[in-house]
């Protein structure tokens, strides 16, 4: 090489140098203010929590009341806001009850198994009990709040094998709640691997469903005297059932978007199995208490639809009978309560149906939804707007698990993003019947004309 070229050689390599450093510094600063924070999408074992025994940072504190009978700066009572958060951890399952005059919730803790009690009007949460199983799955509560179903995985340390366990536990109350002093569990177990639970609307029975010798088997529980009968056994294994309150049974196929799904109704006494809603891709179904309407979702073209079936069916012009009628509104049942006129459902709703399969993806929490909220008449299919909670609380919900409380004025749901107990304050005309509808898109007789006449099931 020239030594008259060197000078200008190190020259160009100082300054390529510089630009590296630079680039690596200016990158350094902005993965530090803008992506540090994001560790990406993490999928849960559990569907409606974060893994177990996960504690979720609080945000946002002075917008919503955790507990507590203040909004932090605002001044306003719980009674007097729209939404409200009811425990600090994940909760595997909530109950509404009515004691001494009082609207409450109970609700068992996903990390410890303890139950909780909190007014909906106002206060902090109370712990009831301190027996421990940690990891729960699900609860389901019976009794009028006074036992729950507590199921979770026990896994065998030498096999790695995971069994399905569920406890019928009693709650002993008698000085929990007349003074500081916290109750226990009484624990009984159920037979291992119950893979499909359902409680009577009166709390009083339960359904469950095992596998054995290659069938369905299932049997209805005294839940005060424990007395198990067998009364359903079915070659085909994958059922989802509800326990409605005329001793009857609702049976749907377990739901894939990519398989025709099938609903029944039961009738453990004479055996005789009556088929409701059939061949919808994607089936998922909720009946009303009675089992007189099935609100059910299905999956056409991607899309989550949300339909009613009534067995009597619905007039329509000219003497027509149509069995199902649509509700437009985007959501699956699963996110719907029924109010206690068996005819409307509050549903948390979303704008529009992600990409993949549903309801596939939402149950294995590779999805989640940002749900506003509705109220639907399943009659007429007119729906009313209530409200969104990222404009009341800055976050967003998808909504789970949902049920109302006993005098209808709250609409309480866990949210499956993070686990936690909610509430929402239900305005004035959710009571009487409202006529106040969102006059965007078809209406639903364009939605029936554009759907055709649907024939009463063979």
């Amino acid at each position: 090489m020239n030594p008259e070229e060197q000078p200008s050689s190190k020259k160009t390599l100082w300054i390529g140098l510089g630009i590296f450093f630079f680039l690596l510094l200016a990158g350094g600063l902005v993965w530090y203010f803008w992506g540090g924070g994001n560790t990406g999408g993490v999928t849960k074992l559990f569907p409606f929590s974060p893994s177990s025994g996960e504690d979720v940072p609080q945000t946002d504190t002075d917008r919503h009341e955790i507990g507590g009978d203040s909004n932090g700066d605002s001044g306003l009572v719980a009674a007097d806001r729209l939404f409200r958060q009811l425990s600090l951890k994940p909760v595997a399952g909530a109950y509404a009850l009515k004691r001494d005059g009082e609207q409450y919730v109970r609700f068992i803790e996903k990390e410890t198994g303890h139950a909780y009690e909190i007014p909906l009007a106002g206060g902090v949460a109370e712990q009831l009990t301190n027996t421990t199983i940690p990891r729960i799955a699900i609860a389901d509560w019976a009794l009028g709040g006074n036992a729950v179903l507590l199921r979770y995985l026990e896994e065998d340390r030498y096999t790695g094998r995971e069994t399905i366990k569920t406890h019928l536990a009693r709650l002993n109350l008698s000085s929990a709640l007349s003074s500081d002093d916290v109750g226990g569990l009484t624990l009984d177990f159920l037979p291992d691997n119950i893979v499909a639970l359902s409680v009577s609307p009166d709390g009083k029975s339960l359904f469950y469903i095992i596998k054995k010798d290659g069938a369905a088997v299932g049997s209805v529980v005294n839940v005060a005297t424990k007395a198990t009968k067998e009364v359903f056994r079915s070659p085909f294994t994958e059922w989802l059932p509800q326990f409605l309150n005329n001793g009857s049974i609702l049976l749907s196929t377990k739901p894939s978007g990519a398989v025709p799904g099938y609903s029944y109704v039961y009738d453990p006494k004479t055996k005789a199995l009556n088929r409701l809603v059939r061949e919808k891709d994607g089936l998922t179904a909720l009946a009303n208490a009675s089992g007189s309407r099935v609100l059910y979702g299905e999956n056409v073209a991607g899309n989550a639809i949300l339909n009613s079936y009534d067995p009597k069916g619905f007039p329509g012009d000219e003497g027509t009978v149509f069995y199902e009628n649509i509700i437009p509104i985007n959501t699956l049942p699963e996110k719907c309560a029924w109010l206690s006129d068996n005819m409307r459902v509050l549903c948390g709703a979303f704008n529009l149906t992600p990409t993949g399969l549903i309801p596939d993806l939402w149950y294995q929490g590779r999805i989640s939804f940002n749900d506003t909220f509705w109220l639907a008449n399943t009659t007429s299919g007119d729906v009313t707007y209530l409200s969104d909670p990222k404009e009341e609380t800055g976050q967003t919900f998808d909504v789970a698990n949902p049920l109302l409380s006993e005098d209808g004025a709250y609409f309480i749901f866990t949210n499956k993003k993070d686990g936690m107990l909610w509430s929402m304050r239900l305005p004035q005309q959710v009571g009487p019947e409202t006529s106040d509808t969102i006059p965007e898109g078809l209406s639903p007789e364009e939605l029936k004309d554009a759907q055709g006449s649907l024939q009463a099931p063979q």
